[in-house]
């Protein structure tokens, strides 16, 4: 058969795969919550397939050996490639509230797809939003010249993290104090990749909950495997056309780092003295209110 025969009978049968791809049902979603408690945590991260790096939060043991229900906490990274049978499975979740704390450029370049009409609430609580125009304005900017001299973006993730703990205590303040008010009702929350604003969230609040430090932090890690996969295609792309380097640097930013989540806490720690101080007097919980928090949110 000859080259011109061969593509005459090849784009038909193209044609013909998407077309029966199209009409493949998706996988269903499951939440972990509506399997066998022995099965939950294995299905922990939800297999949606256009929003990545969506966990439940459940399961997670505390140290007086209560554990985070599950079906209650979800966190996150965007919506903005959500699929249709992502907006069905996500109405299943009976969300009562989502946060979103992109700040305004990364709404503007990636905006939400939510189901419609609204099955749930959506809070913004912008968090590094005139900061992380400037960094994404750097980033382009090196990316675009190719000069990346005198760029740590370790150092930069670091930084942002430190913030969390000091300039944008109110923003968390607010997360806190809504999850609270919320009384046990489902809550998710979420950023661009779900990891490093989405992550501290869910960090200082498993931690108020009594989940133990180590278990926090294995959380946290659980977004480098996971974020980096939600952004493998546009990494894939950029080494393609921008090179190596630019590549390289962006892949450590869209990770997570034990030392930044270490940064957070050490952070907190100086400007409050601990992190009881933090929850008292930074995000403003009573005794009563961390009761609270623990007797609706805990088995």
């Amino acid at each position: 058969m000859n080259k011109k025969k061969a593509l005459q009978w090849l784009l038909p049968a193209l044609v013909l795969v998407l077309a029966i791809i199209q009409f493949i049902p998706s996988a269903p979603v499951i939440a972990p919550v509506n399997l066998p408690p022995e099965q939950r945590a294995t299905h922990r991260l939800l297999q949606f397939e256009g929003i990545a790096n969506f966990r439940d939060l459940g399961g997670y043991k505390t140290t007086d050996n209560h554990s985070v229900k599950w079906g209650t906490l979800y966190r996150s990274g965007s919506f903005d490639k959500a699929s249709r049978s992502d907006l069905r499975a996500l109405a299943n979740l009976k969300l009562s509230t989502l946060v979103d704390f992109r700040s305004s450029i990364e709404k503007e370049d990636e905006p939400s797809v939510l189901p419609e009409p609204a099955v749930f609430r959506v809070v913004e609580i912008p968090t590094l939003d005139d900061g992380n125009k400037a960094m994404v304005g750097e980033i382009m900017e090196r990316i675009e010249s190719g000069n990346f001299e005198g760029f740590d973006p370790d150092a930069a993730m670091l930084d942002a993290n430190r913030q969390f703990a000091s300039t944008f205590t109110p923003q968390f303040r607010e997360f806190i104090q809504l999850v609270l008010n919320e009384g046990g009702k489902p809550v998710a929350w979420h950023c661009s990749a779900g990891k490093d604003r989405t992550g501290f969230a869910a960090a200082i609040l498993l931690r108020i909950l009594g989940v133990p430090q180590i278990t926090v932090m294995a959380d946290y890690m659980q977004s480098k495997r996971y974020a980096l996969a939600g952004r493998k295609n546009d990494l894939r792309l950029l080494r393609l056309f921008k090179g190596d380097e630019a590549a390289d640097k962006l892949t450590i930013m869209m990770g997570v780092e034990e030392s930044w989540l270490t940064a957070a806490f050490d952070e907190i720690d100086r400007q409050w003295s601990d992190f009881d101080r933090y929850v008292s007097d930074g995000l403003q919980l009573s005794p009563a209110d961390v009761e609270q928090l623990r007797s609706t949110l805990l088995e």
